[in-house]
C-alpha cells in the first residue's frame, strides 16, 4: 500500500482537503470514480442534479490527495487500493452508501446520452470495482426494491395461510348448515 506523508506545514489546504475527503469516505464510504474529460458544463450540471435526486453529489477531485485520503480512511483499509490506471485524468468521486446501485444506473443511463463520460472504478462494501463491476451492479435492484420482494415474500405464505383457513372455516360452516337442514326436515 502507498503510504503518503501529509504532516507537510506549508500545505495547510491540502491537508484540509484531504481531512474534507475523509470525511465524505467515512460517512459515505462507497464511491464511484468517474472521467468528466470533455463533458460540457450543463452536462455536468445535467449529471448532478440527476445524482441530488438520488441523494448524493459528485466531488472533482485531486487524484493524489483522494489516494491519500482513502488509505487514511479507516473504512478503506483494501489493499488494491493503491492508485492503479483508474486514478488517472480529472476525475470525479461520487459518494453513495447503499445506494450505490442506483447511483451506478444513473451513471450508465448518462453514459448512454454523453459518450465522453467514463466510469473508471469504485467501491463497494469493501470491495474495489472495475468499470465493468460498476455496470454489472448497475442491474442489481435497490434496497427498497430487495425489501419490496421480501415482503411479499414473507406475506404471500400468511396470505395463503389465512385464506385456507377461511376455505376449512366456509366448509365446516356449509356442512353443518347441511346436517341442519337435513334433521329438519
Amino acid at each position: 500500500m502507498v503510504q503518503f506523508n501529509r504532516t507537510k506545514p506549508h500545505q495547510p489546504e491540502k491537508v484540509k482537503a484531504i481531512d474534507d475527503l475523509k470525511k465524505h469516505l467515512e460517512t459515505k464510504n462507497n464511491f464511484i470514480l468517474v472521467s468528466y474529460s470533455g463533458l460540457s458544463v450543463k452536462a455536468m450540471e445535467d449529471l448532478r442534479q440527476k445524482l441530488r435526486i438520488e441523494k448524493t453529489n459528485l466531488k472533482v477531485i485531486k487524484n493524489n490527495l483522494f489516494l491519500r485520503a482513502v488509505n487514511e480512511s479507516s473504512a478503506h483499509n483494501s489493499p488494491n487500493l493503491t492508485g492503479g490506471t483508474e486514478y488517472k485524468g480529472p476525475l470525479a468521486a461520487i459518494f453513495g452508501d447503499e445506494n450505490l446501485p442506483i447511483i451506478a444506473k444513473v451513471c450508465k443511463d448518462f453514459k448512454k446520452t454523453n459518450d465522453s463520460f467514463q466510469v473508471k472504478g469504485g467501491f463497494f462494501s469493501g470491495q474495489v470495482l472495475s468499470p465493468k463491476d460498476v455496470d454489472a451492479i448497475a442491474g442489481l435492484p435497490s434496497r427498497e426494491e430487495l425489501l419490496s420482494v421480501i415482503a411479499r415474500g414473507i406475506n404471500t405464505p400468511t396470505t395463503q395461510i389465512a385464506s385456507g383457513i377461511n376455505q376449512i372455516i366456509a366448509s365446516l360452516a356449509r356442512a353443518i348448515n347441511s346436517v341442519a337442514e337435513k334433521n329438519g326436515k
